[in-house]
Parts: C-alpha cells; sequence; structure tokens
C-alpha cells in the first residue's frame, strides 16, 4: 500500500497522518516534502504513524530529515503512535533519542501543547 497523507491542524499542532508505507521512493520524498513545507509556518507538528504498515531504510532517512528539517525550522515534532513493529524499529535505530515518542495521537498532541514555542 503507497503512503497516504493528511494534514490537519487542531488548535495550535498540525498533525500528519501517515497511512501505508514509508518506504524507498515516492513515499519517503512525501513525507520529507510535506514536512519541509509545513515546518516554516508552525512551531508544532505530530505526525500520527497509527496508520503506517512499514518503514525502510529511506523510510528512516525521511524521518531523519524531518529531525533535521525540524531543527532548522525550529519546531518540534512528536511521533504518535507507532505500531509495535514500528516502534522497535524506532528503538533499534535510537530514533527514539531524536523524537519525542507517544502511544497515541492525543498523548502527543496533549504533549506538543504542552512544549515552550
Amino acid at each position: 500500500m503507497r503512503l497516504s497523507l493528511e494534514t490537519r491542524v487542531t488548535e495550535d499542532v498540525t498533525v500528519i497522518s501517515c497511512k501505508g508505507r514509508i518506504a524507498y521512493g515516492a513515499e519517503a520524498a512525501a513525507l520529507s516534502g510535506e514536512f519541509a513545507e509545513l515546518a516554516p509556518r508552525t512551531r508544532r507538528i505530530v505526525i500520527d504513524l497509527s496508520g503506517v504498515e512499514l518503514i525502510d531504510a529511506a523510510g528512516l532517512g525521511a524521518l531523519i530529515s524531518v529531525a533535521l528539517t525540524a531543527q532548522a525550522s525550529q519546531c518540534s515534532v512528536t511521533l504518535a503512535a507507532p505500531g509495535n513493529l514500528i516502534r522497535q524499529l524506532l528503538e533499534l535505530t535510537k530514533l527514539t533519542s531524536v523524537f519525542e515518542l507517544h502511544p497515541t495521537l492525543d498523548a502527543a498532541t496533549v504533549a506538543s501543547r504542552g512544549q515552550a514555542a
């Protein structure tokens, strides 16, 4: 299944909901591109991973690109609701030290609102 992205703004947090695969090619580029477009215009972004089935090496690279863009734009980014396999992959690759990770979208949204702008 290809990656589909849905972006919505709830109060002062922008949520990017991902469904499908974050994999080599258009999928990984789509996530990086969407984030790069949003980061300069918002201070807080939550990436909802609840619908993600697979992340490959290019997808991990896209997440690293997201982290670098966030840092350059002074935008906070939080990952929400990864499935068990995705969470294990994030832990194995030490991306949990780069991103704040929350078990649910609600928890991530509340935590993002609590961060100083």
